[in-house]
């Protein structure tokens, strides 16, 4: 049965390097809205520096949303939907905001040699763990969503989702 949910009233996206140390800073991305009908050229990052993640949101679908990135060197590796704190009021206008919001999860591809002939055999293997602990959770990602309730989810060809950083 489909919903009608209004969309969250927060987007935010969390980078997490490579490195073994997490980040727990939270970005607020830049948002421009596409529909079907809009050329797809326009998703294309402008600059080299630019990453585009596409939200792919349908509040009329059953389907949970679902996150993607087009850039060359990010990677979405999950998409969490959290109560929001502080957004259940009414807004000026009257109208009820959604309760929740979306933490689009992701990790960028480092531009670094391969230089391993200083590195102990012991870095190399946490490194090489590391890496393939994010690699798990991005080939999940999508899967995981319909098994728990912080959800991981997948982006909607309508709505992209422009991250200036």
């Amino acid at each position: 049965m489909a919903s009608n949910k209004p969309p969250p009233y927060y987007i935010l996206f969390s980078n997490s390097s490579l490195s073994p140390a997490p980040s727990a800073t939270l970005g607020h991305p830049t948002i421009q809205y596409h529909y079907a009908d809009d050329s797809p050229l326009s998703l294309l990052p402008q600059h080299p520096q630019e990453h585009v993640l596409l939200l792919d949101y349908d509040p009329s679908s059953s389907a949970p949303p679902t996150v993607k990135s087009i850039s060359k060197n990010m990677s979405v590796t999950g998409l969490k939907i959290e109560d929001a704190p502080g957004v259940a009021a009414v807004d000026e206008g009257g109208t009820k905001r959604a309760e929740k919001m979306f933490i689009i999860e992701t990790t960028m591809l480092e531009n670094r040699n391969a230089d391993h002939e200083d590195k102990s055999p012991h870095a190399i293997l946490t490194e090489f763990k590391h890496k393939n602990a994010i690699l798990r959770r991005g080939l999940v990602y999508p899967e995981t969503s319909k098994a728990s309730s912080t959800t991981n989810l997948s982006p909607t060809r309508n709505s992209p989702l422009r991250s200036d950083g």
